[in-house]
Order: C-alpha cells, then sequence, then structure tokens
C-alpha cells in the first residue's frame, strides 16, 4: 500500500468537489500537504504515518473569512456600548474616533500582538484562510505586525492595503497615493508567498477626496501585478453620489473609472442594486457578503439577485467592530436570515417572492463558506474544497456532542452544521497538512499567553489615551446602567 502523511478514516467527508459528493463512511489521505487521495472507506487502499480515526467526526474543507479587518479584535463588546444603531453613517463616524484613538498606538509589535488574538479566534472557529483591509495607517508598520501575524499562524491570506486621503479619517491616517502605493510594493515584496497574497485598495468611494484616486490605485495595483480590493459600501444608499452629480448606484460610478476591467475583490456589497450584481459579474468581481451588517439596518441581503446569476459569494465577519465573534457557523445562519429579511421587504413592495433554487439552504451557504470564499480571495485553485491535488486543507469538525444531535443516520448532519453549529465542534484544523489545531487547541501558539499579551497591550494604551473615558464604568466603586459593581 501506499505510504502517506497522513491518513483520516471512518469518516462524515464533506468534499464540495464539483459533484459535491459527500462519503458518509469515508476517507482522505494527505502527502506532502496536500490530498493524495479521498473515497469510500471501502476503496482506501493507503498506510500512513499517522492515522486518525474520524468515527463520529465530519471533515469539511477549510472555511474562509471573506471579508475583514484583522487589528479591529479590540472593539469586541463595542457594539454593547453604541446599541441602538438607528443611523449607520452616524455610527461610523462615532466609531472612526475610538478607531483611531487605539490605532495611533498600535505600533508593529503591539498591531502583531492584536492580530495574533485575532488569529487564534479563527483558527480555533474552522477558518483556514482570510481576508484583511488594512487602512488605519497612522502608523505605517502596523500593517506589518498583523501580517506577520497571519504568517506565522499557518493560515492563508488575502491581504490589501488600503490608502485613505479624505476627511473621514483623521489626519494622522491619510496619505499621499503615491506614498500609499510605494508601502503596497514594500509589503508585496516582504510577505507575497505560497500561502498570502497582498492586494491594493480603498475602502470605499467615500474615503478618497479626489475620485480620480481611485483610478491611481486601480492602475498602482496593476503596475505592482497585484489585485484591486474595494470594500463596496455606501451607507448614504446613493446620496453621496448624488451630490458628486452621478445619479447610478456605486458599482456603476466605479465601473465609469474602469475599475472593473479586471477580476477584483468587492467587499460587503452594501447598498448595491440589483441590477448592479448583474455588472458585478459580468465583470468577474468576486463577492465578499457580511451577513449580520444588514441587521443593523434591518433590510436583510438579496441574496437571490446573486443566487440567479450562477455566482456564489464569500461570507465575512467584518472584525468585532461589527460582529463579535468569528464564527462561520453563525455566518452561515445570519445569510439565511438575512436573505429572508430581503424577502419580506420586497414582498412588501410588491415584488415576486425567488424561486426555490435561489433560497440559501443548509447545502448553500456551506458552498459559500468554503469554496465561495476561496474563490473571492482567488484560492480556490488552491483550497475551498477537498479534492485530489488541492492543499490539504481541512477542519474536522466533532459530532459526537448533545449540540449536534439527534442527526438520524446523518440525514441532519448538514442542517445541524449550520442551524445548530458552534465554533465549539471545532477539533481539528489543517492547512497545507499541518495540524494548527488539535483537540481544540493551538498547536502554534500558548493560548494563555496570546489572550494575556493582548489584554496587556490593550490595558497600556488605555493608560496612554482618553480611552476609558469611552470603556463602559464596569469597575469597582462605579455604577453602569443601574447595576452596582463592588
Amino acid at each position: 500500500m501506499p505510504l502517506v502523511d497522513t491518513l483520516i478514516k471512518n469518516a462524515y467527508i464533506v468534499t464540495i468537489d464539483a459533484g459535491r459528493r459527500v462519503f458518509t463512511h469515508g476517507y482522505i489521505a494527505f502527502q506532502g500537504g496536500k490530498i493524495a487521495a479521498i473515497g469510500d472507506m471501502k476503496d482506501c487502499a493507503v498506510e500512513a504515518v499517522e492515522t486518525i480515526d474520524g468515527s463520529n467526526k465530519a471533515v469539511l474543507p477549510g472555511m474562509t473569512n471573506a471579508h475583514n479587518h484583522l487589528n479591529q479584535v479590540f472593539f469586541r463588546g463595542y457594539n454593547d456600548d453604541r446599541w441602538p444603531v438607528l443611523s449607520i453613517p452616524k455610527a461610523v463616524t462615532a466609531v472612526m474616533k475610538q478607531l483611531y484613538t487605539v490605532s495611533e498606538r498600535t505600533d508593529e509589535e503591539r498591531s502583531y500582538i492584536l492580530t495574533r488574538l485575532h488569529c487564534l479566534e479563527m483558527l480555533k472557529a474552522g477558518y483556514t484562510a482570510t481576508h484583511d483591509e488594512h487602512f488605519t495607517n497612522a502608523q505605517k508598520k502596523s500593517a506589518d505586525g498583523s501580517w506577520r501575524a497571519v504568517t506565522d499562524s499557518g493560515m492563508r491570506g488575502f491581504l490589501a492595503r488600503c490608502i485613505v486621503d479624505s476627511e473621514m479619517v483623521p489626519a494622522m491616517g491619510r496619505e499621499d497615493i503615491d506614498e500609499g502605493l510605494a508601502e503596497v510594493e514594500r509589503l508585496r515584496d516582504k510577505f507575497n508567498s505560497s500561502r498570502i497574497a497582498v492586494a491594493a485598495g480603498f475602502v470605499n468611494y467615500r474615503f478618497l477626496n479626489d475620485p480620480a484616486n481611485m483610478r491611481r490605485i486601480h492602475q498602482g495595483a496593476q503596475r505592482l501585478g497585484l489585485r484591486l480590493d474595494i470594500d463596496m459600501t455606501d451607507n448614504s444608499s446613493g446620496a453621496d453620489l448624488r451630490k458628486r452629480g452621478f445619479e447610478g448606484g456605486q458599482v456603476e460610478y466605479y465601473r465609469s473609472f474602469d475599475l472593473l476591467s479586471a477580476p477584483m475583490y468587492a467587499g460587503k456589497a452594501v447598498n448595491v442594486r440589483p441590477h448592479e450584481f448583474e455588472i458585478l459579474a459580468a465583470h468577474d468581481c468576486r463577492l465578499g457578503l457580511v451577513p449580520i451588517l444588514r441587521q443593523f439596518d434591518g433590510v436583510g441581503l438579496p441574496l437571490h439577485h446573486i443566487l440567479k446569476l450562477g455566482v456564489i459569494p464569500g461570507l465575512g465577519t467584518d472584525a468585532p467592530m461589527v460582529t463579535d465573534n468569528q464564527n462561520p457557523f453563525e455566518v452561515m445562519r445570519h445569510i439565511i436570515l438575512g436573505q429572508n429579511l430581503a424577502v419580506h421587504r420586497e414582498k412588501a413592495q410588491g415584488l415576486p417572492a425567488p424561486e426555490p433554487q435561489h433560497w440559501a439552504t443548509a447545502e448553500t451557504v456551506l458552498e459559500m463558506a468554503t469554496i465561495g470564499g476561496a474563490r473571492t480571495l482567488f484560492m480556490d485553485g488552491v483550497t475551498g474544497s477537498l479534492e485530489v491535488g488541492k492543499a490539504a486543507d481541512c477542519v474536522l469538525v466533532d459530532l459526537n456532542q448533545a449540540i449536534m444531535a439527534p442527526h438520524f443516520a446523518h440525514r441532519r448532519t448538514l442542517g445541524a452544521l449550520v442551524w445548530a453549529g458552534e465554533t465549539r465542534i471545532v477539533h481539528t484544523v489543517f492547512v497545507d497538512g499541518r495540524k494548527l489545531i488539535e483537540a481544540g487547541r493551538s498547536t502554534v501558539w500558548n493560548e494563555d499567553e496570546v489572550i494575556a499579551s493582548a489584554e496587556k497591550v490593550l490595558a497600556d494604551i488605555v493608560a496612554e489615551t482618553d480611552l476609558a473615558d469611552a470603556l463602559p464604568s464596569r469597575i469597582a466603586g462605579q455604577r453602569h446602567r443601574g447595576w452596582t459593581y463592588i
């Protein structure tokens, strides 16, 4: 029998390959960081240096966080501070002060320590790849710290260095376009690898004073041989575009500047008009959706307008500024519920319900969390599905838990993964055949030290700034919301 590095046997294997095969009693073998064999247990003809019994476990392709801001982990719990969010534009304005208060004090080492916590959480949740939009550039080397943490974590990354120069951000965070492109080139030379791809971008049109700068960044990305990244969010629902004398939607606006001339990353797609999804699809723009954000304004996500085009978008969390935990199972639930919100809103407007095949299901959202996210980050040739020759990126989840039962001889296993799954069922995580999580614990870092270091960095920043005034007064000797702390 051929000898391989790793064999997982007797498992429930969800391949998400072209045939969408599921081996209800299967095996998968890794050799040299790649998938060497996969199939039904009765056909298994390999031996391994390490054999893992996958009984009562499911094997999934590694999941991809398709929209993220890695250095914003310090915002965890912030939603409680600012709730309710009745106006997203006002909420964005308010958050910028706190964001730059911290980022001004976040040098390379502090950025590394904070992002390391974020990466640890993602890995323990089953993410094997992540996106980043780094636009807080008050300290130039903060991106170095974040992206070094991704590199050290063993994850894959599509990491965009964004350039901003508008009054949307404090002066300390603005930079000249040429200066920003020079930083993109430096980071490309430092970090591009088989696991990391650097991109150039901007947050959205409101973060650049001169619209012509969008074209300059796009041209700079092309010159550097990099993808373009745009966070396609228009919280004004077109009002800000009309102030610029443009009557169309944001996608049409970007197209008018020739930004869609090559496949690029399109994040969030907030307030993209239905017909504009057709434009994105025609130009092979890769969509990274953030479903929980559409709970904030209650409008939902018109997923059916995307699915009917044959597009499988990726799913992201948008970091703790929006989503307090990095939980792919929760994100999958939110995309289903977000579509439901959008359908009810459209029905109230007299529009027809989607065709049955355009509703999200457990299978649909699992595709989005895996191959959809990989495609969004231009990684689908390497990862996102379990196929011979692809990277050995996979997640073992423990089905022998109360939260996953009863499964009725696995007839409801996929439904339970999506509707009931939690990060605590993630048992083992591989990237390139390397075991990064085993029995739910990191094999790369000391988890207690990662958490303690991040807490210390933020305690130091609080001591150096006025951030304490913005934090809840839940400390001994004070009251908050009628509760007394002793």
